[in-house]
């Protein structure tokens, strides 16, 4: 008897952790939308009826106009998380595996997005359109299934909600600006090496992107 009367507290404490933990996941499903990973799991559904719609066009005409706003849209998002979402990540968390590997696909992610709008009339604008679903789908898999959940435990709501509404207004701002310079800028800085390309470094040109072998090769070409 006595041994079962000392295992009650550790039985209520261990329910009180579960009913604790359950009650902050039906409180953070039930926020505002505007909260930061409320915001960006919305914005991963709209960019993924955008691939399937993509797949579905009928002709190359159509494709490339949902081309243009997928491509808008994905770097409007991967602006907002990387100028914004995960800077307040890794202060809450820390440079975390997750937060490393995102901030990495993320250059993966645009350089796909080059790669694909420098095809579009080209016969493997569809191969790169594949790839570029691939990459973004994993990349919206890990986040949602395991990289949110630690943010989600680690911030508040009332901290979540806030940069939400900086994260919305960012969006909608990159939503007007040319998508290409901002991924020509971010893939310089990525190609010289750095993890997180910060915004305002220095515009790049599409020229500028051009491998080196290549301008080497015209340059004989020319002499």
């Amino acid at each position: 008897m006595k041994s079962a009367t000392k295992t009650k507290p550790a039985q209520k404490n261990i329910v009180g952790k579960v009913v604790g933990r359950a009650y902050g996941l039906v409180s953070r499903a039930l926020a505002d939308e505007t909260a930061a990973t409320n915001l960006l799991v919305r914005q991963h559904a709209e960019v993924k009826a955008l691939f399937k719609a993509l797949q579905a066009a009928p002709s190359r005409a159509a494709k490339t106009a949902v081309f243009e706003e997928l491509a808008q849209k994905l770097v409007a998002h991967d602006a907002i998380e990387r100028e914004l979402f995960y800077p307040a990540c890794e202060k809450a968390l820390g440079m975390t595996d997750l937060l490393g590997e995102a901030l990495v696909e993320h250059g993966v992610i645009e350089f796909c997005i080059y790669e694909a709008d420098n095809a579009r009339k080209d016969a493997d604008f569809a191969f790169k359109c594949t790839v570029l679903s691939e990459m973004v789908l994993h990349h919206v898999n890990e986040e949602e299934h395991s990289f949110f959940p630690e943010v989600e435990q680690a911030m508040t709501l009332a901290e979540l909600e806030r940069l939400g509404t900086r994260m919305l207004a960012r969006f909608e701002a990159a939503k007007t600006e040319d998508f290409r310079e901002a991924v020509y800028a971010n893939l310089k800085q990525v190609l010289a090496g750095a993890l997180k390309p910060r915004k305002g470094s220095g515009k790049a040109s599409k020229k500028s992107l051009t491998p080196a072998r290549v301008k080497a090769g015209k340059r004989r070409r020319a002499a």
